[in-house]
């Protein structure tokens, strides 16, 4: 008679056990996402590393530099591409759970955090130049022969640009909590045209500046400043663009890269900001040196020349009395 312990102990009972087995060890018990083997990371990284090798090469002007650096260029775009595709299908695949979201919006702080701490050092190093100029920059702040940037015009312009959108972006925030797609859709695009505006109208800067970033250190932290600040509107309105393609499945409650895009783009809202209030207003403010009035090469020699013996006297008065 075919009984209960027969079967138990038949090829059947035991295949129908074993496959329950693996399924029960193949579940998550926990609601971390382990990611699969990735080259994505090691790629992006070493791009970036020889992407600074590249920019060293075309800054020096070698031959094949700007060869190099279109290539590095391409390849660190490729490889952030197929990166974010992989995640953008994993969060497809229902991987990305609450607790994996609260570990992407961490990451998005702490690199924010890394970032800010990257401009505070930027503009340390501005105020300390600023407030303390020293001998080689003849002791005045612009240096001699600098004309700081006016910035009532073109600096204001960018800065209504960035204001206004941090405001399209609060709505388009606001429109995928409420379910309103399409109004989410129309935000994001106006934000993006403002961001493309604004690297346009500093590139028109650029091009109209009176120094270059060789012009002692007043060019390199203004161009260091403002151009690194423009690569991050660059770099947060291609997000908000990769937000744009893949509106259509997001909503209420399944918006995480919008989120993160938007409180990035708030941070880049907030260093422009610091920086249109200390390089553009503050600095421009300051009383420029005579020699800016002096109409010929021989007003500007003399001028420079009476300027160097006052600081001089200031700091040795002995030597003028040994010499008289």
């Amino acid at each position: 008679m075919y009984t209960y312990n027969t079967f138990k102990n038949s090829n059947v009972y035991k295949s129908v056990a074993n496959v329950s087995f693996l399924t029960k060890a193949a579940a998550p018990h926990h609601p971390y996402h382990l990611v699969d083997p990735s080259p994505w990371p090691a790629f992006t990284s070493l791009c970036m590393l020889w992407l600074l090798v590249g920019l060293v090469l075309y800054f020096h002007k070698y031959s094949a530099g700007g060869t190099v650096l279109t290539m590095l260029l391409l390849g660190l775009i490729y490889a952030t591409s197929v990166w974010w595709r992989d995640v953008y299908r994993e969060s497809i695949d229902g991987c990305h759970t609450s607790k994996v979201k609260d570990g992407l919006y961490l990451g998005m702080v702490l690199f924010i955090v890394s970032e800010a701490v990257f401009f505070l050092g930027l503009l340390w190093a501005f105020l300390h130049l600023a407030l303390m100029p020293t001998v080689q920059i003849g002791m005045a702040w612009p240096p001699v022969g600098i004309v700081p940037v006016d910035w009532t015009r073109l600096p204001t312009l960018n800065s209504v640009l960035l204001l206004a959108s941090y405001f399209t972006a609060n709505l388009a925030k606001h429109a995928v909590d409420s379910g309103k797609m399409s109004h989410c859709r129309n935000m994001l695009l106006l934000t993006i045209l403002l961001g493309v505006l604004f690297s346009y109208e500093q590139y028109r800067e650029y091009i109209g500046l009176p120094f270059t970033f060789s012009d002692s250190v007043y060019g390199s932290t203004f161009y260091l400043l403002t151009g690194f600040h423009g690569a991050h509107v660059i770099i947060g309105f291609l997000y908000l663009s990769v937000c744009l393609l893949t509106y259509k499945m997001a909503g209420p409650g399944r918006s995480t890269a919008l989120d993160l895009s938007i409180l990035y783009w708030h941070f880049v809202d907030l260093v422009w900001v610091l920086i249109f209030a200390l390089l553009y207003v503050w600095n421009g403010s300051m009383p420029t040196p005579d020699v800016l009035s002096c109409k010929d090469s021989a007003q500007v020699l003399q001028t420079v020349l009476r300027q160097l013996r006052l600081d001089l006297y200031s700091h040795n008065p002995e030597f003028f009395e040994a010499s008289m």
